[in-house]
């Protein structure tokens, strides 16, 4: 998967966010600025992913 299809809208966001829901995934969700990204920004993105089952990013 390319990493452009994985950037959705919101209206997207909801439905796939009922969808996990539904199945009781848990959901973990962060933000920050990555536009320069290092072994700092992967190793708290791949620490947050372990957490649950689905990571949003924003």
């Amino acid at each position: 998967m390319i990493c452009s299809s994985k950037i959705v809208s919101w209206k997207a966001l909801k439905k796939e966010l009922k969808n996990w829901q539904k199945q009781r995934l848990k959901i973990v969700f962060t933000n920050g600025c990555f536009d320069i990204l290092h072994i700092g920004h992967v190793r708290y993105l791949e620490a947050a992913k372990k957490c649950g089952d689905k990571l949003i990013v924003a």
